[in-house]
């Protein structure tokens, strides 16, 4: 029957077919030619070829905080809807070179600890002290961040009077906790609030002299991630476990979701579920790391590097480039819709380049809308071939 009925097709429909075929291998080599990450785009920077931008932290994408390097030194600036503000220059007393930890509140406000026994706070551009200790201990402040759950709480990495670091929590209401002595080896760097009473801090392990493995006179440097219990009150955060690394560093906490976490690395990369203590070791090293959403986030190499690490939920994916990344990054931010990372190009040019995260798999790419008319042209033809068959079987 079925040859029957192919000896009675017109040539008609032979060359219909054979166009189909034609159109879906066209087809696919435009996809593959789209297939790169879209919304991916090389700029000067916000502020002027001047400016070298050191950190950034974004409220919007009208309003965002600035450390910067000019020629006349570093400053820490705010850009009000196009308007540039110098909140501290190099002439303040505040040393706005050494600025270690620049935490964003959940307020729009920006902390700055930066080694000094008194923090910082910008809010609305102005700048005011943020007191730290409500007690009668001596030490500075090296790092700060607040809690996801509690706006008056907040873990601080310090410099104790003995010289050695410490880890507080703070409570602004009036609670400065004791200090948990650090007898791990570790300089702790980041901090991440991750739940109810819950921190991740991230840092440097250095192997010990005693232990017989390195010499004395270049100990080896290896990567560090504890989880920390604070929930309040006086007494001291405790270490409840700490995981050394193989190499390099962690230099991002990154919230997926409720329970899981990315700690991005210079070598690795790890996600782990803080409520059940599950670890996946990744292989890929980054230098920036954020997340847009819940259940998503984005990491990224250094120059010449040609993708990046996207996470959807717990699986992961690489996503190709549309070119290598032209620039040695030194900062990063996201502002809620773009991602933006800061550097130098080859010609010592300050840049930006920025990533459009509402821009994958929309129509407004290529590759989704070439996949659009595809679906659309096959729904087509194949719709026309089914009524053409139907004709037949109808006819015999």
């Amino acid at each position: 029957m079925w040859r029957n009925m192919l000896k009675q097709e017109s040539e008609h429909q032979w060359i219909a077919i054979a166009g189909f075929f034609v159109f879906v291998l066209i087809g696919a080599i435009f996809i593959k030619g789209t297939s790169h990450l879209p919304g991916v785009d090389l700029i000067d920077n916000e502020l002027g070829d001047e400016y070298r931008i050191m950190d950034s932290k974004y409220t919007d994408e009208d309003n965002f905080y600035m450390h910067t390097y000019t020629e006349n030194g570093y400053q820490y600036i705010a850009v009000n809807e196009g308007e540039i503000d110098v909140l501290i220059d190099s002439n303040s007393i505040i040393d706005t070179s050494s600025f270690s930890g620049i935490s964003l509140m959940d307020n729009g406000s920006i902390v700055i600890a930066n080694g000094e026994t008194n923090a910082y706070v910008i809010t609305n551009s102005i700048v005011s002290n943020f007191t730290v200790n409500f007690g009668i201990d001596s030490f500075s402040v090296s790092q700060i961040e607040q809690s996801n759950d509690d706006n008056e709480r907040y873990l601080m990495i310090t410099k104790e009077n003995d010289n050695l670091q410490g880890i507080r929590g703070l409570n602004t209401s009036g609670i400065t906790s004791s200090s948990t002595p650090n007898n791990e080896n570790v300089r702790w760097q980041n901090i991440a609030h991750v739940s109810n009473g819950k921190w991740i801090v991230t840092g440097t392990y250095n192997t010990p002299v005693t232990s017989g493995d390195e010499s004395p006179a270049a100990p080896e440097i290896k990567p560090a991630w504890a989880t920390i219990l604070w929930d309040g009150g006086h007494t001291a955060p405790m270490v409840e476990n700490i995981k050394i690394g193989l190499f390099g560093d962690y230099h991002s906490i990154v919230k997926l979701n409720h329970d899981n976490i990315i700690i991005a690395g210079s070598h690795e990369t790890i996600l782990l579920n803080h409520k059940s203590g599950d670890v996946t070791n990744i292989d890929y090293s980054s230098i920036a790391a954020f997340s847009d959403k819940c259940n998503s986030a984005w990491l990224f190499n250094g120059k010449d590097s040609n993708s990046v690490l996207r996470f959807e939920g717990t699986m992961w994916d690489f996503e190709e480039l549309p070119h290598d990344i032209p620039i040695d990054i030194e900062a990063a931010g996201f502002d809620g819709n773009t991602i933006h990372l800061h550097g130098i190009d080859e010609n010592g040019n300050s840049k930006t380049l920025t990533f459009d995260t509402s821009a994958i798999g929309s129509i407004e790419s290529g590759s989704g809308f070439i996949n659009l008319a595809f679906i659309i042209v096959s729904s087509i033809m194949f719709s026309i071939m089914a009524v053409n068959i139907l004709d037949k079987f109808r006819k015999k």
